[in-house]
């Protein structure tokens, strides 16, 4: 069976990985307008075209939240790769060397989602840091007005992190 390894917690924390078929199954809940299952099976295309990965719809299978207003592929993807184990790109113990997190500009209570795994939580599985990731929140996510949350040192980047165009091909090749 393949392994599957991403920017997630350890492989030795998420023995149940190693259990599970490739062939993820998720639910796409009827009430769902026609406009927003065409877009959730767009994004499942692209994990189909670029990955080893399958999708199919099953009454009890797993459920993605994909919230409300949420009409872009990217957005489906990028919850998709929550359902499969991802966290987000600043989440990872390197993540120090490549942006700074700005705290005192982090909205009250949404602090939580900065946070940083240790190198015994998660694994990189040797990629680079990736700010093309659909997984990287954008320079101002959380923001409470004061300025940008997250600031990289690579300036060339700072308009470019938090993308909703793509998945990365750092993110493809997390997930084969």
């Amino acid at each position: 069976m393949s392994q599957v390894g991403l920017d997630i917690v350890n492989e030795n924390k998420m023995n149940w990985l190693q259990s599970m078929d490739l062939s993820f199954i998720f639910n796409l809940l009827i009430f769902l307008y026609m406009n927003t299952k065409g877009i959730i099976m767009r994004a499942l295309d692209q994990f189909r075209l670029k990955t080893c990965m399958d999708f199919k719809t099953f009454p009890n299978g797993q459920v993605v939240s994909i919230g409300q207003n949420c009409y872009i592929i990217a957005i489906v993807e990028h919850e998709l790769l929550h359902a499969l184990g991802f966290w987000h790109e600043q989440s990872r113990y390197d993540r120090d060397e490549y942006v700074t997190i700005v705290y005192e500009n982090i909205l009250e209570g949404y602090q939580n989602n900065f946070n940083k795994y240790s190198e015994n939580d998660t694994t990189t599985l040797g990629t680079p840091y990736d700010c093309y990731s659909v997984m990287h929140y954008s320079k101002d996510a959380f923001t409470n007005g004061n300025g940008s949350t997250i600031i990289t040192k690579q300036p060339e980047f700072q308009d470019v992190f938090g993308q909703w165009l793509k998945i990365s091909s750092n993110d493809v090749l997390k997930l084969n």
